[in-house]
């Protein structure tokens, strides 16, 4: 299903948001809040990974990348 111009731009700005306060978490910020669909959702460092399973949503929601699914990695010797 194609996005719509208006739904598209909404969801780079939450993306755009979710990355900053992934960055923020990153860099040693306590807390990072992100705002999308009339919500504010603060994550810590506790739970940055349901931070980057959220930005894996929208990147799959605009077609950045194919699954909101971690890939799992092989691994050779």
């Amino acid at each position: 299903m194609a996005l719509t111009e208006e739904r598209r731009a909404a969801l780079q700005a939450q993306l755009d948001q979710a990355r900053a306060a992934e960055f923020k978490l990153e860099t040693g910020g306590l807390r990072a809040s992100v705002s999308y669909e009339g919500e504010q959702v603060t994550y810590s460092a506790a739970n940055r990974a349901s931070l980057r399973s959220f930005i894996r949503r929208l990147e799959a929601q605009l077609g950045l990348r194919r699954s909101a699914r971690a890939r799992s990695r092989g691994v050779t010797f």
